[in-house]
């Protein structure tokens, strides 16, 4: 009886193992995914999510498990191994939204409204500006079906990132300050028509203090950058979103490299 039973124990054993593991990453990679890992989305529709993944995820993943750990030690390091891969995938997708933050960041402070400081994506403060982008980004990604591109990379990226290994500690860190970089300088190119405009503005104060000292030009100037600061968002935000949709598109296609 035993015996008759083994192949099936054997089989069990397989399919709990993957659960358990592609559990772990999807809870790990969920915690930064845009959408998914928002302060304003409750705890318990995660893990609802988490699981729904999971059990569409593990019939696939089952013949990729290799040989059960035989310590407790052994199974929480491939657990570790499966969270680490986890958040190295939903690091991808979230430095999307932080390449809205940072734009923002530098719009707000080319248009002096860096002061305007309110609730948005961030745990801390940050200006109204990258708010808007942000939960605009997170729309989008949302309307673009970044729930199903999530799960179609969790389960491409174990050829990657295979189950139960760690990602090499030197790659993942070159990959990290290769994906930052490319965020930062795209986040730059979506800011640069603030850029422009805060150095006329301030290269026009400038000279208009010099030949008028007496005149408290903060006074006259301050009105006139907010507003064409509005204005200028107004017009630049369809085509900000359009270029940030390409790089979107890329990281939907290939979220290891997809800004490079």
């Amino acid at each position: 009886m035993e015996a008759a039973l083994a192949p099936v124990l054997d089989t069990a054993g397989a399919y709990v193992l993957a659960a358990a593991g592609v559990f772990v990453r999807i809870g790990a990679a969920l915690f930064l995914v845009p959408g998914f890992g928002e302060r304003a989305v409750p705890v318990r529709v995660r893990l609802g999510g988490a699981i729904a993944i999971t059990l569409v995820l593990s019939p696939m993943i089952a013949p990729l498990v290799p040989e059960a750990p035989r310590t407790a030690v052994g199974f929480f390091e491939l657990l570790l191994a499966e969270a680490a891969a986890g958040l190295l995938i939903g690091f991808a997708f979230r430095i999307l939204v932080y390449i809205l933050q940072i734009a923002g960041m530098i719009a707000a402070q080319n248009l002096s409204l860096a002061q305007m400081f309110g609730s948005g994506v961030a745990p801390e403060p940050e200006p109204t500006i990258a708010t808007l982008l942000s939960f605009g980004g997170i729309v989008l990604m949302l309307a673009a079906g970044l729930h199903v591109e999530l799960v179609s990379a969790l389960y491409a990226l174990y050829d990657v990132l295979p189950y139960g290994r760690f990602p090499v500690a030197g790659d993942a860190a070159e990959w990290t300050v290769d994906r930052v970089a490319a965020g930062f300088s795209i986040a730059v190119s979506l800011a640069a028509p603030f850029l422009v405009i805060g150095f006329t503005y301030n290269l026009a104060l400038g000279a208009l203090n010099r030949a008028m000292p007496q005149l408290m030009v903060s006074f006259v100037g301050v009105p006139a950058i907010v507003w064409l600061g509005m204005v200028s968002l107004l017009l630049t935000a369809p085509m900000l979103f359009e270029a940030w949709g390409a790089h979107l598109g890329r990281v939907f296609a290939d979220p290891i490299g997809g800004l490079r």
